[in-house]
C-alpha cells in the first residue's frame, strides 16, 4: 500500500479573516480518491479542533475518474466530527444525477466524463442496460436524496465557497447555479474584487499548485486524479494555511 504524506503549510494572514474563535476549512476535488480525502480530513480536524465555532466544506467533485466515488460520497456525507459540515454540488455530481434522471445521452457523456469509474467503485457494469437502477440501489435512498439536494454555495464570513466560480459582474444575490457548478470563463480571467468584497474559495480548474497570493480567490483543484495531490485551506481567525495530502 502506497504511504500517503501530510504536508502542512506555514501559516500566513488570512484572505479574509473569520471572528475570534471561528475556523473553517475547504477540501479541493477528490474525484474518488477517498483514502487522500480520509487523510486529509484527519488532517484538518486538527487545526479545527480548538474552534468554538467550526466548518468543513468540500467544494464539490467527489465522484468519478478516481477508484472510490462511493466511499467519498459516504465520508463527505458523514461530516467532520465537531464541525458543520458541507458538501457542494461539483459538475460531476450534477452530470451524474442527470444520467441517473434517464437520459441516455446524458448517460454516455457521464460514463465517459469519469462515471465509469463511478460505476466500478459501485461494482456496476455498465454494459448492463439496467445500470442506473444498480447504481442507484448501491447508493440507497438517503445518499441519493443527499446527493441531489447538495448547495451550490456556502458563505462563511467573508469567504465565499463554490464548485467553479462565480459571475464576476452579477451580484451575490443574482448568481445563477449553472454559472456556480461549471464556469471557467469569464471567470478565470478576472481579478476581483468581487461583489459584496467576498473572497471565492472553489475548485474545478485543476493546477499544478495552490495561489495564496491572489487578493480575492484561492483555487484548490490540484487535480488529484492525476497528481495523486489533494489540498485543502484552512482558515481559522485571521490566518489561513494550506494542507495537503499525497501519494
Amino acid at each position: 500500500m502506497t504511504s500517503i504524506v501530510i504536508r502542512r503549510g506555514d501559516w500566513l494572514p488570512a484572505i479574509r479573516p473569520l471572528g475570534a474563535g471561528e475556523a473553517v476549512a475547504a477540501v479541493g476535488d477528490v474525484h474518488g480518491h477517498d483514502d487522500l480525502f480520509a487523510a486529509l480530513m484527519d488532517s484538518v480536524a486538527e487545526d479545527l479542533s480548538g474552534a468554538e465555532q467550526a466548518t468543513f466544506i468540500q467544494v464539490g467533485d467527489l465522484v468519478d475518474r478516481g477508484p472510490a466515488s462511493l466511499g467519498a460520497l459516504r465520508r463527505a456525507r458523514a461530516g467532520l466530527p465537531g464541525a458543520q459540515s458541507f458538501a457542494l454540488m461539483g459538475n460531476h455530481e450534477d452530470r451524474m444525477l442527470r444520467a441517473l434522471a434517464g437520459d441516455p445521452a446524458e448517460q454516455d457523456s457521464w460514463l465517459g466524463f469519469g462515471g465509469a469509474e463511478t460505476l466500478a467503485s459501485a461494482r456496476v457494469d455498465p454494459r448492463d442496460p439496467a445500470w442506473p437502477e444498480r447504481l442507484r440501489e448501491a447508493l440507497g435512498d438517503e445518499l441519493t436524496a443527499w446527493l441531489a439536494a447538495l448547495p451550490v454555495s456556502r458563505r462563511v464570513g467573508d469567504l465565499l465557497f463554490v464548485h467553479a466560480g462565480i459571475d464576476p459582474d452579477a451580484p451575490l444575490d443574482r448568481q445563477q447555479p449553472r454559472t456556480m457548478i461549471w464556469t471557467r470563463w469569464p471567470w478565470l480571467d478576472s481579478s476581483g474584487p468581487y461583489p459584496e468584497g467576498v473572497a471565492v474559495i472553489h475548485g474545478h480548474t485543476p493546477q499544478p499548485r495552490v495561489n495564496l497570493a491572489h487578493p480575492h480567490r484561492i483555487n484548490l483543484d490540484t487535480g488529484a486524479f492525476r497528481t495523486g495531490l489533494l489540498s485543502a485551506l484552512v482558515v481559522a481567525g485571521d490566518r489561513m494555511r494550506l494542507v495537503q495530502a499525497s501519494r
